[in-house]
């Protein structure tokens, strides 16, 4: 198979019921169709401009939705970050050995 016509025209369908166990795959898209190949589907059929495979129901993943952080939870998100950098700020502001002395880092007092 190989990939012609317009991009638009290069589409992917799956098409599978609750009743059957079995998913078919239509595809004009060369990209999708070396995918397939690669994860070890051969095509059903296979034409010029398409190729249709078959699979398990169950190896179709399909994107789950993200879940939207509440504002809540976002600001708790923002205390730990700032809580975070202010731990560091404390530990790199710490005493310092160089050179066997003890050295106070920060500003020098006159």
């Amino acid at each position: 198979m190989k990939g012609k016509g317009t991009r638009e025209e290069r589409e992917t369908i799956i098409n599978f019921n609750e009743k059957d166990g079995i998913a078919s795959i239509w595809t004009a898209s060369e990209a999708v169709y070396r995918q397939l190949l690669k994860r070890g589907y051969l095509p059903v059929e296979d034409g010029e401009r398409h190729a249709i495979f078959e699979m398990a129901k169950r190896d179709v993943k399909l994107p789950r939705q993200k879940r939207q952080a509440s504002e809540a939870q976002r600001q708790a998100g923002r205390r730990m970050r700032m809580a975070v950098l202010s731990q560091e700020a404390q530990e790199n502001t710490g005493a310092e050995r160089v050179e066997g002395v003890e050295t106070q880092k920060g500003p020098l007092n006159p």
